[in-house]
């Protein structure tokens, strides 16, 4: 029998919101980048002194209406201390974009979710980082169960030693957690 994952939107609405609490416990300022804004359940009852969401579905949430990876390489990240990347599965498009940035601040704080299972996939980015993409089709399914740690082992590649994160098991593996930028 074949399982399709489902989407939903803040599933762990509780759990996301503390997540983010302990992450700019200790921000004096907090400048928020959020990739993917959706309805800005995650932030509407957190203070920020700025915060910029960005979205592509239209009426959904108060946001820049665009697509986060079409515009990604036009956004100026040093205006931001704080970037959501709260997308479904694991976004290491996004995240190898903000390693490699030249505009990021030391410290920055990025916020992440996690997502995986069996059947989820794992983008080309990550399997070109290690080098299995002439093969994952042939066992799709052995790779994808790994993809939470090809992500830990991708960030630590990038130079991030410390991650502070959750864990929640239902169909899917999901980690909840966030790291700091060390340039």
């Amino acid at each position: 029998m074949s399982q399709q994952p489902t989407k939903t939107d803040n599933k762990s609405i509780g759990n996301k919101i503390f997540i983010r609490k302990k992450a700019i416990s200790n921000l004096p300022e907090i400048n928020v980048l959020d990739l993917f804004g959706g309805n800005n359940v995650l932030w509407k009852n957190i203070y920020t002194d700025r915060y910029f969401g960005v979205e592509k579905q239209k009426d959904k949430g108060n946001n820049l209406v665009a697509d986060s990876r079409r515009i990604f390489d036009s956004l100026d990240l040093s205006k931001f201390n704080v970037i959501d990347v709260d997308s479904y599965g694991i976004s290491f498009d996004i995240y190898k974009k903000i390693l490699t940035s030249k505009s990021i601040r030391n410290g920055t704080v990025i916020i992440y979710t996690a997502i995986t299972n069996q059947f989820t996939k794992i983008q080309n980015e990550a399997k070109d980082e290690f080098g299995f993409r002439s093969f994952y089709n042939k066992a799709p399914s052995l790779f994808n169960a790994r993809a939470i740690e090809f992500f830990y082992e991708f960030l630590a590649k990038h130079g991030i030693d410390r991650v502070t994160y959750y864990e929640v098991r239902d169909n899917f593996t999901k980690h909840y957690g966030y790291f700091r930028i060390n340039k």
